[in-house]
């Protein structure tokens, strides 16, 4: 399959994220496909996160703690993108390697697929529970989710 050719955003909701979050945009900006914008939605951080975020090229907006919410907060930050696609990372995850943001983007080349995601792996140093929640969502095998998958799934 041919490489899809199109502008990217990606965003990062983040509540105080000044440990990882220099070393996560960092590696953003080294990908072999360049993001057009790294999008930070900071919680109302009590550390540095978003001047540091600042100081690493993304554009960030504060919300007050009190408005954040998982789904809503993306939606919001989704749409103050104006590319053809946006990708969604969490504070504590790292792209595997440079061509992360390729890879995501390469099954969007078959006009049948309308979202992608990303096997997620824990930090060496990630609690017990966070390395098992993603060993379940993410397991070592690749699959696909049609539309029957996720229907049998919702229990349709």
């Amino acid at each position: 399959m041919e490489q899809v050719s199109a502008s990217v955003s990606l965003v990062i909701p983040t509540l105080n994220a000044s440990q990882s979050i220099s070393e996560l945009i960092g590696a953003l900006n080294r990908q072999s496909l360049p993001l057009d914008e790294v999008l930070v939605i900071d919680s109302s951080s009590e550390d540095n996160t978003a001047d540091l975020a600042e100081k690493c090229g993304a554009r960030v907006v504060v919300i007050p703690r009190s408005e954040f919410n998982h789904g809503g907060t993306r939606h919001k930050a989704f749409l103050m993108t104006k590319t053809d696609y946006v990708l969604f990372m969490t504070q504590d995850a790292l792209p595997a390697n440079e061509h992360y943001v390729e890879n995501l983007l390469e099954p969007f080349s078959d006009g049948k697929i309308a979202m992608v995601s990303g096997r997620q792996l824990p930090r060496a140093d990630a609690r017990a529970f966070e390395k098992l929640v993603r060993a379940f969502n993410y397991p070592s095998d690749s699959f696909v989710r049609d539309v029957s998958t996720c229907l049998a799934y919702a229990g349709n």
